[in-house]
């Protein structure tokens, strides 16, 4: 059973609208001249989203002074930085809110996956020369094709890593596509950064163009370090192994590696902490 991108893309329209408000705000973040009132219009629009944003500003990550109870007053504790951080965890969380069936993969697993990878893809940016609130951003949505498949895969389910140790291999061999190419079918019609949509497509295999990926390179590691938290997914350890080439086009060494992985343990706790 093919899965095409009219269907794709009928089914990304279904999820929580907050996904593809993430991917704006970026472009309003990215302009000089964008005012506050611009990010609160564009939130406001979301009436599920900015109820997440008001709840997630009064956390103590971001400091306990008076409760606050208006997007506004959430928009200006936060700032532009912590607002693009705040909106990608809600938008991630209302992605993640029911099981997946195909994968036999409950949603509290993936919503774990997700802002693990994303809070090591934030930290390996830095070495890597990278822009750290891309990366965060692409750890976070890299699991969105999977949401996709689960909606249309009609009761196939993967059967596990003792018969198909590649989940890959076996979204393409069932549906004719992966779940990386049906995320950056997604991303790239919500028009979410190049960057970005390059990154997912090629985390799997870094190195397999010639043309270096090093955001896909800090996408594959990061994808490493969740697993030595605890928080792998099935049918993905074999892509994540942690080579000499892989490591050189991150700019980390091993060593380095471990040092990053122990910060973003710590930038995971304090993620999760803000939506608790």
């Amino acid at each position: 059973m093919p899965l095409n991108r009219e269907t794709i893309i009928t089914l990304g329209s279904k999820l929580a609208p907050s996904a593809a408000t993430f991917g704006r705000l970026r472009t309003l973040l990215q302009d000089p001249t964008t005012e506050m009132e611009s990010i609160v219009d564009l939130v406001r629009l979301d009436p599920a989203l900015s109820f997440h944003v008001i709840r997630m500003s009064n956390s103590v990550l971001f400091g306990l002074r008076e409760r606050n109870d208006s997007l506004e007053g959430a928009v200006g504790r936060l700032g532009f930085r912590e607002i693009y951080r705040v909106v990608g965890l809600a938008a991630t969380h209302q992605i993640c809110q029911r099981d997946l069936q195909t994968y036999q993969l409950r949603a509290s697993r993936l919503w774990e996956n997700s802002v693990a990878t994303a809070a090591a893809a934030e930290v390996l940016a830095l070495p890597a020369g990278s822009d750290a609130g891309l990366a965060y951003a692409t750890g976070l949505l890299r699991n969105l094709g999977r949401v996709i498949i689960d909606g249309a895969a009609g009761g196939h389910v993967y059967p596990g890593e003792a018969e198909w140790p590649s989940v890959a291999e076996w979204e393409k061999r069932t549906f004719g596509v992966t779940s990386a190419e049906v995320a950056v079918t997604l991303l790239s019609h919500w028009r979410f950064p190049t960057d970005l949509v390059d990154s997912i497509r090629g985390h799997f295999d870094p190195l397999a163009d010639a043309e270096s990926n090093v955001g896909a390179c800090v996408l594959n590691l990061s994808c490493g370090v969740a697993a030595r938290f605890g928080l792998d997914l099935p049918g993905e350890a074999g892509h994540w192994l942690p080579d000499t080439a892989k490591l050189t086009l991150a700019g980390v060494t091993e060593t380095d590696l471990e040092t990053c992985a122990e910060r973003a343990r710590a930038h995971y706790a304090a993620l999760c902490a803000s939506v608790s």
